[in-house]
């Protein structure tokens, strides 16, 4: 298995316009190990708000143990960030967001119905996550609060441990295996279909790196996947581990070949 398309990819989106040059770079950090015995590797299996199936839990267990046999320093008793807290503000940006593409009107008639709908309704966090603050107009500072609660994120997430900060975290990349319907089942329980995305948008909201690593299959045959997430700024140590844990999993799921 090679991570070394993902590691030219990198090098390619990091690098500034050719007409930005020269004002400014962006200037990343080399990989800080070379070897998985070198790494402080906090897990971060499963959680109460988007609990996680059987199969991926296993799977999570098994990727520690062969971090453990490397040698990697494991911790799997710490959060770095509030998981609720983290997945609600990924939703108001992303619904803030949203609004930049409306049109005048639709926009206005989101601001009127916000006005009119509760957030626990079922289309209140859209409609109340809008850059708007009253039925008269926008109001500049909802995004700017989210913007401010990002950035307390990012600063809290990468310090955050219970005894020294984990330069790596290894999570799920979703909660069950099955392709997703309208809805996923769990361990025989039923559940939004957007709780599929929970754990993928811990990173996005405070611009963490992160890389999904193929890590084996289920019974069944379908791909078993999991988060490399690290800190702010060092996204080469992330590839660097993903390289060499790489090493000790199995080859990717491959789809067989289709002819027309």
């Amino acid at each position: 298995m090679s991570t070394r398309p993902a590691a030219r990819l990198d090098y390619a989106l990091a690098a500034s316009r050719s007409q930005d040059r020269a004002g400014w770079k962006i200037d990343l950090s080399a990989p800080t190990k070379s070897k998985l015995s070198e790494f402080r590797v906090g897990i971060w299996a499963d959680h109460l708000y988007c609990h996680v199936d059987a199969d991926t839990r296993a799977l999570l267990q098994h990727v520690t143990g062969l971090l453990r046999t490397a040698g990697a320093d494991i911790d799997d008793s710490t959060e770095p960030v509030d998981f609720a807290e983290s997945d609600k503000l990924f939703q108001r940006l992303m619904y803030a967001t949203s609004s930049a593409t409306a049109t005048d009107a639709a926009f206005a008639a989101d601001v009127e119905a916000a006005q009119k709908i509760p957030v626990a309704d079922p289309s209140g966090p859209f409609l109340h996550s809008r850059p708007c603050g009253t039925a008269t107009g926008v109001s500049p500072t909802r995004p700017a609060r989210s913007s401010e609660a990002r950035g307390r994120r990012t600063s809290r997430s990468t310090t955050s441990s219970s005894r020294r900060p984990r330069p790596l975290w290894l999570s799920p990349i979703k909660t069950s295996t099955p392709p997703p319907q309208r809805h996923i089942t769990v361990d025989g329980q039923k559940r939004s279909f957007y709780d599929q995305t929970g754990w993928l948008n811990l990173t996005s909201p405070v611009g963490l790196p992160s890389l999904v690593l193929p890590a084996g299959r289920t019974d069944a045959g379908l791909p078993l996947s999991v988060q490399i997430i690290g800190p702010y700024l060092v996204d080469r140590t992330v590839l660097e581990a993903a390289k060499q844990l790489a090493n000790r999993l199995p080859s990717p799921v491959r789809p067989p070949a289709f002819s027309v």
